[in-house]
């Protein structure tokens, strides 16, 4: 054990842990999916708890709204992912014949974009597994912990609540750890406290390589990736020292010269953060119908 079971587990009424300890303690058909634009955490998680719960001897589908960024699809599982743009009547099938939802990374349905209705179709026992604030409310069940710095951890403690430790393995811990990594941006942030690298050490005991994770993450970008990131800092950054912020825009016209593929704007929003006095950082990025802000 990592130490004390986080307080969400524990939160959960003994109606609703019967319930759901019936259901992982059989073999049924389980479903796990997570937000729209999925990131390390995202697809970490979802696919490191379907990896322990396929391993348990159950049907475990995972679903996403949309593709993940070229540098999250190496990562063991995903070739298998039903993603919903392409295939939204599968999804859906896939949902109503489901025992479980798990519902993994998203604060509110509406991060799910289209998928989310998936919700309606669903009549099963739905839980919730998150960090981030205002979240819950939409599942049977919501495990919430805004104190954890990403929800791949979570779902290290949940296998240890429900006592499925025993069936992680390389694959879905290195998908875990994944998660961590990113959402911590390398263990920048959101990790000032033991027990994400207690967690981290029993995911690399259970054969997570943390070298291979970092050079696939950090080190396998394009070089027009690396000229967008140049021209962003260069003429597209403004800082204002006296606010303690600054922001990067770009427009269609900006990625489009750059020949811009999805992920290759990932962590953009951090690098102000590294000039001195500065502490928030916001980055705009122009869409057909809309402006993404990213804080």
């Amino acid at each position: 054990m990592t130490g004390e079971i986080r307080k969400c587990f524990q939160n959960i009424s003994e109606e609703n842990k019967s319930s759901l300890l019936s259901i992982l303690n059989g073999k049924h058909k389980i479903i796990v999916a997570s937000h729209k634009n999925p990131d390390g955490d995202a697809i970490g998680s979802a696919l490191g708890i379907a990896g322990a719960l396929k391993n348990a001897g159950h049907q475990v589908e995972v679903v996403i709204p949309d593709m993940v960024p070229s540098f999250l699809n190496w990562l063991p599982g995903y070739k298998k992912v039903t993603v919903y743009e392409f295939q939204a009547e599968k999804v859906l099938r896939l949902v109503k014949e489901a025992d479980l939802l798990i519902i993994l990374d998203l604060s509110h349905p509406d991060r799910m974009g289209d998928m989310q209705s998936i919700l309606s179709e669903f009549n099963g026992l739905s839980l919730q597994i998150d960090h981030h604030p205002g979240s819950g409310g939409f599942t049977t069940i919501s495990a919430i912990d805004h104190s954890s710095g990403s929800t791949s951890e979570l779902i290290y403690n949940f296998l240890e609540w429900a006592g499925f430790i025993e069936y992680l393995d390389k694959d879905n811990a290195t998908c875990m750890l994944t998660g961590i990594i990113t959402d911590t941006l390398g263990f920048k942030v959101a990790s000032s406290y033991p027990g994400v690298f207690s967690v981290v050490m029993k995911l690399m005991e259970a054969g997570a390589d943390k070298d291979m994770a970092f050079d696939q993450i950090y080190n396998q970008y394009s070089e027009n990736r690396f000229k967008l990131l140049g021209f962003s800092l260069e003429s597209r950054m403004k800082v204002f020292p006296e606010k303690g912020a600054a922001y990067i825009y770009l427009s269609e016209k900006d990625t489009a010269l750059f020949k811009h593929k999805k992920g290759d704007t990932e962590g953009f929003v951090n690098y102000p953060l590294s000039i001195k006095g500065i502490h928030f950082s916001v980055f705009f990025t122009e869409h057909d119908d809309h402006i993404k802000l990213s804080l």
